[in-house]
């Protein structure tokens, strides 16, 4: 039992990110009728923003030991810890939150310059010109990113008041279970959002438009609403649900140069699962993806199926892709 919940929790918040990054992939290609290559490279934006934040407030000067009295050492403190003692570590210490403050502005900057300076040129254009610009502009990202943080990956430790575990197995009549407070977080802010980005398009005359607009576009326009530019919003909002999911994904896996790539390939494959253009199915097909790969991780699975691991939600896909084309929850 323990080993079970464990694996349910193990791919639920696995699958909260899979949802979130095909979240924002569905919204773009429902509004904008784009295959937007480039998403994955605005997840891994949104986890480099924790990584220049931690950067910032950890910009230290040497000041010397007083605790060792034998000889002069120095050591290195942050200015922070140095003008505002304890206070200053505290806002060290909450770095990860506070870049989610500085992610939404940032992200939804780049969203909006990325949809204006290129994706716009490429609306009427064909798929696959649209995933051979995206996935160029990628590969540049990725290598500037590369240029400035290096390749390795670097650790962002979340605040250490949930940096340990918490024995929810207490909860499930199975005492001996425990789970990082950190990844439980991950899956609460994962529901929220994906929460928020329904509600916002489901309960505001904004989104209700921009809905309106996803099934017809032309109609929508002929009543004076000038849908282009909330189409542009919507690629700004994505990219914010994205830079969101980076940036509290950090503490879980130190970002590097090549994260958005890893979860880029995984999040299309979500996105076809649950049908292109449904957000419900995107969402779902994150979940289900993702809790199915973590069971498919165990070793006593692995054992007598080696590399099943790598290769699980491909062959979910090729089935569900076979039995219903357009995916658990695309229009036929």
């Amino acid at each position: 039992m323990d080993a079970f919940l464990l694996q349910i929790l193990n791919g639920l918040d696995k699958g909260g990110a899979y949802a979130l990054i095909a979240l924002g992939l569905t919204l773009v290609f429902g509004t904008l009728g784009v295959v937007n290559f480039a998403h994955g490279a605005l997840f891994m934006l949104g986890a480099f923003v924790a990584v220049s934040i931690q950067g910032l407030l950890t910009i230290s000067k040497k000041v010397k030991d007083e605790s060792i009295t034998f000889f002069d050492a120095y050591k290195e403190t942050p200015y922070l810890e140095i003008w505002w003692g304890d206070t200053g570590t505290m806002i060290i210490d909450y770095a990860v939150p506070i870049s989610i403050l500085a992610a939404v502005p940032i992200m939804l900057l780049i969203g909006l310059a990325m949809e204006r300076g290129l994706v716009r040129h490429f609306y009427k254009r064909e798929h696959a010109d649209q995933i051979l610009v995206t996935f160029g502009l990628a590969i540049v990202i990725q290598e500037i990113i590369k240029a400035n943080f290096g390749a390795n990956p670097i650790p962002t430790a979340a605040p250490d008041i949930v940096s340990g575990s918490a024995n929810i197995g207490a909860l499930f009549g199975a005492d001996g279970l425990v789970y990082p407070w950190w990844r439980m977080i991950y899956l609460a802010f994962s529901l929220a959002i994906i929460g928020g980005v329904f509600a916002f398009l489901h309960l505001t005359t904004f989104g209700m438009v921009v809905r309106a607009g996803m099934h017809d576009r032309e109609t929508v326009g002929l009543l004076g609403i000038n849908i282009q530019r909330r189409f542009t919003i919507v690629f700004g909002l994505a990219a914010v649900v994205a830079g969101l999911a980076g940036v509290m994904y950090t503490p879980i896996l130190p970002p590097d140069y090549h994260m958005g790539m890893d979860f880029l390939v995984l999040s299309f494959v979500v996105v076809v699962v649950g049908g292109m253009g449904s957000l419900p199915g995107a969402v779902a097909a994150g979940f289900l993806l993702g809790i199915l790969q973590s069971f498919f991780s165990m070793n006593e699975v692995k054992s007598i199926l080696p590399g099943i691991d790598q290769i699980i939600i491909y062959l979910v896909a090729v089935i569900i892709l076979l039995v219903r084309p357009r995916g658990l929850m695309g229009k036929d």
